[in-house]
C-alpha cells in the first residue's frame, strides 16, 4: 500500500435545487482532483436541508436516482473515490426514508451503502427537539472499502458519539474512520464537534475526517460546520469555519505507524479480560 493518501472534504450549502447542489459539487470535486486528491468527502443530507418536508420532496433512489448517478459520473471522470455524503433515500412503498451514504470507486462502481445507524432522538428545551425515526429508518449494518492506501470505515452524525462503532472499524484494519454529520450550531456543534472527533481518533491511533454542510441561518436547522480531519496523536490538522468551502488533508500512514509504536495501545489491551461482540 501506499503510504500517502490526499482527501478532500466539501463542505456544501444545501439551499438550493438538487441539479445546483450538484454543479457545485462537480466544482469542487473537479478542483479537488485537480489538486492531487484521490479521496473526495460530501457532507450528511448534502442535496437538503434538514427539515424533514424538504426530505420527502427531495428523497432519491440509490443507486438510480439523480444524485447517485451523477457522483457515479465524477468518479470516473476524475479516477478516484468518492464518499458521496449521505441523502434521504427512498424506501418504495413506506412513508418512511433512510440517511444512506453511497460509495464510489474511480471506475464510478457503487461499492458499497451506509444507512445511519443511531437516530438523533432528543428533546433539549429551548426549541430544540428532533427525532429522525419519525422519519428515516435506521441501518444495522457498518461499511467499510479498500483504497491503495489505506482502507475506510463510514459513519453518520450520531454515530461518531458511539466509540463501540469506531473500535469495530479499527479491529476491521480501517486507518481513517470518515463521519458525515451536522452537528448543530445551537446545541451540539460547538460543545461536542471537535472533542468526538478528537476522542475517535486518540482511542483508535487512525486519522478521522468528518464532513459537516456549511452553515446556513436561512434554514430551520441551522448546521455547525467546522468540517475538519484528525491525526492519529489527536491534533486537528485541517478544519474549515461555517462557510461553504473545500479543505484538504494528506494522510501520511507511515506517521500512523510510528503513533502506534511509541504508545502501543494495542499490544497493552488486555484482550483476555473484554471484548465487544457486534451483531452485525
Amino acid at each position: 500500500m501506499a503510504s500517502g493518501l490526499r482527501i478532500a472534504l466539501l463542505q456544501l450549502l444545501a439551499r438550493e435545487k438538487t441539479a445546483n447542489i450538484l454543479q457545485k459539487a462537480e466544482q469542487y470535486i473537479s478542483e479537488a482532483a485537480n489538486n492531487g486528491a484521490k479521496l473526495a468527502i460530501l457532507p450528511e443530507l448534502f442535496t437538503t436541508e434538514c427539515h424533514p418536508p424538504i426530505f420527502v420532496q427531495k428523497k432519491e433512489s440509490i443507486p438510480e436516482g439523480e444524485t447517485s448517478k451523477f457522483i457515479s459520473h465524477l468518479a470516473k471522470k476524475h479516477s478516484m473515490h468518492i464518499i458521496a455524503g449521505s441523502i434521504a433515500e427512498e424506501i418504495k412503498g413506506s412513508e418512511k426514508m433512510k440517511n444512506t451514504s453511497a460509495v464510489f470507486n474511480p471506475m464510478g462502481k457503487l461499492i458499497g451503502k451506509y444507512t445511519k445507524m443511531h437516530s438523533f432522538d432528543v428533546d433539549m428545551g429551548e426549541n430544540f427537539s428532533i427525532h429522525e425515526s419519525d422519519w428515516f429508518e435506521h441501518g444495522n449494518n457498518t461499511l467499510s472499502f479498500e483504497t491503495d492506501e489505506c482502507k475506510i470505515g463510514v459513519g453518520i452524525c450520531i454515530d461518531l458519539r458511539f466509540p463501540e462503532v469506531s473500535r469495530y472499524y479499527t479491529e476491521q484494519g480501517c486507518l481513517l474512520h470518515v463521519y458525515l454529520g451536522a452537528f448543530s450550531q445551537q446545541k451540539t456543534g460547538p460543545a461536542h464537534w471537535d472533542v468526538l472527533l478528537r476522542a475517535r481518533a486518540i482511542d483508535n491511533q487512525v486519522y478521522v475526517a468528518a464532513c459537516s454542510p456549511a452553515a446556513d441561518h436561512t434554514h430551520h436547522y441551522v448546521a455547525w460546520g467546522h468540517s475538519a480531519v484528525v491525526d492519529p496523536w489527536g491534533k486537528i490538522i485541517s478544519q474549515a469555519d461555517g462557510k461553504e468551502t473545500l479543505i484538504y488533508a494528506d494522510l501520511d500512514m507511515n506517521y500512523l505507524n510510528r503513533v502506534r509504536q511509541q504508545l502501543p495501545v494495542e499490544k497493552i489491551r488486555r484482550k483476555d479480560l473484554y471484548h465487544l461482540t457486534y451483531k452485525w
